[in-house]
């Protein structure tokens, strides 16, 4: 079978990494992106190094038309093997102050696409009584994000409805995983104005990872079948011990700390 993996968010990052690192286990590739010069760097790129096909697609998942023209060409690919649901940002600053129309892009991008996305896939999935389907949650997910007001919140959607699908779907030989990365080695700090070489210093229980290991770890963990895949030993002992404590301890200690935190998958 030529197998066909679909990656969003493939630009860079962890989705690019997903991208190399399941180029050694399909014949095709749709990577899906903004960044055009990028996206057909990476595409040459894998063409050459794994002799694969790579298709760039410029799509901007904030828009629900775009969504709906993926959803419905992912329902015609019968070879669909894997979809990676990673296209993802924060956007930061008081809700009420933010405009209206940033809200509901990042709400597309997270929970429109994820749920579009998935649905489309597992038509091909169910009928095929295999695949897999990959949604980028975070760490953040356990907690609340009061500096991104919708990040924390979407990312908590994505966990609990791949958890949802997994329990059902498993009777499909259908894999279904919630990848929760902490602070990752990428370019998203460095795009919502941070400098990345003073961010990933050594920032202790909250060490950051690279890409590489990140979707290592994801891609094992799905073998595993592992529904919620928590790479690096120190983001798996956070998430044990937001898991434990009570709610009301997590928000007096986010309250005496302030709202300056930064997130991303």
């Amino acid at each position: 079978m030529n197998k066909l993996a679909v990656i969003t968010g493939a630009t860079s990052g962890i989705g690019a990494e997903f991208a190399r690192q399941l180029a050694t286990t399909h014949k095709t590739l749709w990577l899906i992106g903004r960044r055009e010069q990028k996206l057909n760097q990476l595409a040459e790129d894998l063409r050459v190094q794994y002799g694969i096909e790579a298709h760039v697609m410029i799509m901007d998942l904030s828009d629900q038309s775009v969504i709906d023209q993926l959803a419905s060409q992912l329902q015609e690919q019968s070879q669909l093997s894997t979809l990676v649901n990673n296209a993802g940002y924060a956007e930061d600053g008081e809700y009420h102050k933010l405009d209206w129309r940033l809200h509901e892009d990042i709400m597309n991008v997270h929970v429109e696409a994820t749920l579009k996305l998935s649905y489309a896939a597992l038509q091909v999935m169910t009928a095929n009584k295999l695949g897999s389907i990959i949604n980028v949650s975070s760490v953040a997910s356990f907690l609340p994000t009061p500096s991104s007001p919708l990040y924390g919140p979407t990312k908590a959607f994505i966990r609990t409805f791949s958890e949802s699908l997994a329990i059902k779907y498993k009777d499909y030989n259908i894999k279904i995983q919630a990848l929760c990365p902490g602070f990752t080695v990428t370019d998203f700090h460095e795009k919502i104005g941070l400098n990345p070489d003073n961010f990933y210093k050594e920032r202790g229980l909250a060490r950051s990872w690279s890409s590489e290991f990140v979707v290592k770890n994801s891609l094992q963990d799905l073998q595993k079948g592992k529904v919620v895949s928590v790479p690096g030993w120190n983001y798996k002992l956070i998430v044990i011990v937001l898991r434990l404590v009570p709610i009301s301890w997590i928000l007096r200690i986010l309250y005496k700390q302030g709202t300056s935190h930064r997130y991303s998958e």
